[in-house]
């Protein structure tokens, strides 16, 4: 990567951690790009090389984050993209998720964001389009997963739809205020019931 190269990188990165940041203690409406380029210490006019405004940059930041959570999920638990046909892709969805929760009641903050903010559409949109994030994202490292497994499903893009939603939905109460379960309660049958979506969703 040339020089040129790394000091764009860095402001990007400046960008996205400045409006995490603001993101999350003004909220979204209430900060300005003149606040996220200020706390980024870049020029305003350097904010719109990178973003067309910062519903833009909300979107690009979640799918960067989620991105991140999951591919460094997958690392941690020493999964094998090229090679998922070793073991069952439920088991290998299912350990990834257990991280993600425990990384999520560790960092609540990245949870409100990603769960207030998440649009399935426009991370969708991103995730395929966005060429601009130079590590492998969220779509391609489960579409990944599913080619490896060997196996054929419905609507693959359906199930993530569903066990995303699911996982979400399920967890944003439980972690933040333990009801009405606690997390390690909800465990359990929260992994029976995406084993459950992954059955429904394969073609025998």
């Amino acid at each position: 990567m040339s020089k040129l190269d790394e000091k764009k990188k860095k402001k990007r990165e400046a960008l996205f951690t400045a409006a995490f940041h603001l993101f999350n203690t003004k909220g979204i409406r209430q900060t300005s790009i003149s606040d996220i380029a200020n706390e980024a210490d870049v020029a305003k006019g350097t904010f719109y090389l990178y973003f067309k405004d910062k519903f833009d940059l909300r979107d690009k930041l979640i799918a960067a984050k989620a991105s991140q959570v999951l591919m460094q999920a997958t690392n941690e638990v020493g999964i094998d993209l090229d090679h998922l046909n070793m073991y069952p892709l439920e088991d290998a969805i299912v350990q990834i998720v257990d991280v993600i929760l425990d990384r999520m009641s560790r960092e609540p903050d990245l949870l409100r964001f990603i769960t207030k903010n998440l649009s399935w559409g426009a991370f969708h949109h991103i995730a395929i389009e966005d060429d601009s994030v130079e590590d492998m994202n969220f779509y391609e490292g489960y579409h990944m997963m599913i080619d490896s497994s060997g196996r054929k499903f419905d609507n693959p893009d359906l199930m993530l739809f569903m066990i995303v939603e699911l996982v979400g939905g399920c967890c944003y109460q439980v972690i933040l205020h333990e009801k009405p379960v606690t997390l390690e309660d909800l465990k359990p049958r929260l992994y029976d019931a995406i084993r459950d979506i992954i059955a429904n969703q394969e073609i025998k």
